[in-house]
């Protein structure tokens, strides 16, 4: 964020000789848009070989985007519920599950994407706590997220991640090598996926279910 101070300062001078001064000054605060070049992709198969630097912590995991799991079954984590990331950070391959459907449901996932600043610190590579994230508080209401079938979801996800680089994701830890729930989960613990986060604004990906109200 840029911040742009103004001065003005009249003097008015009257027949008197009187002086009067007037000395205001206006602070404006304006998020101006930075767009950063994020880099070609790096994409490499799938591995099972993860890392171990995770806590079962809500946190803010900072990476390189290097493979992406469909949905379906068989190695790296695949499942029929999830698209898999995988992100490397600190030299380190991280799993990452973002929900598209529970199993036998046709569509119960709500999800939109938006253009705003990176919560949190700037992008810096590995795995930061502390944080509290409440897509309410952040003026994002059900509403304003669409119920999309999983196969849109998917289609959504790919071609959203189709050319990202940098990436950062706001999860809870499953474990020392990976994360979930990046949704909607309450208690200042709602996940987000975040492409673009060297850019001002970035871009927001959120998710709900259908039986959840905010």
């Amino acid at each position: 964020m840029f911040r742009v101070r103004f001065g003005l300062v009249l003097a008015l001078l009257g027949c008197s000789g009187d002086a009067t001064t007037v000395d205001a000054a206006i602070t404006i605060d304006a998020e101006v848009p930075i767009d950063v070049e994020d880099g070609t992709p790096v994409r490499r198969p799938c591995t099972g070989n993860l890392g171990s630097g995770l806590s079962r912590s809500f946190g803010r995991l900072d990476g390189i985007l290097v493979a992406i799991v469909p949905p379906g079954n068989g190695g790296c984590n695949a499942d029929p519920d999830h698209v898999h990331l995988q992100i490397e950070s600190r030299g380190d391959v991280y799993d990452v599950a973002i929900n598209v459907g529970s199993s036998g449901t046709a569509n119960d996932v709500h999800t939109a994407t938006f253009d705003k600043k990176l919560p949190g610190p700037v992008w810096s590579d590995g795995w930061k706590t502390g944080s509290s994230i409440d897509y309410a508080q952040m003026g994002v209401r059900k509403a304003d997220l669409p119920l999309k079938t999983r196969a849109e979801i998917v289609a959504d996800l790919m071609r959203d991640l189709s050319t990202v680089n940098h990436i950062s994701v706001f999860a809870i830890g499953y474990g020392p090598e990976g994360a979930h729930l990046v949704h909607r989960n309450d208690f200042g613990r709602d996940g987000l996926l975040i492409t673009e986060p060297l850019s001002t604004p970035a871009k927001l990906r959120l998710f709900a279910f259908a039986d959840q109200s905010f």
